[in-house]
């Protein structure tokens, strides 16, 4: 039996990675801009995807983790 809070967290990350790959600037520029991740200790996050949805990104921060909002606002 896989414990709720797994399933829960598993949902959330796909959640997260479908809004980002809905998020992505399709006609994005050679360099895009980065900013640091609020709360992630330094790591790259797509400024433009961050801006966009920034309830999204500490909801996935506080719930499924610091792994998966970066990933979900990587560029």
């Amino acid at each position: 039996m896989v414990p709720q809070a797994i399933v829960a967290a598993a949902g959330v990350a796909a959640v997260g990675a479908l809004c980002a790959y809905f998020l992505w600037p399709a006609a994005a520029p050679a360099a895009v801009a980065m900013m640091k991740a609020p709360g992630a200790g330094g790591a790259l996050i797509s400024k433009a995807a961050f801006l966009a949805n920034p309830k999204l990104y500490f909801h996935l921060l506080h719930h499924a983790g610091v792994k998966a909002a970066v990933a979900a606002f990587a560029a």
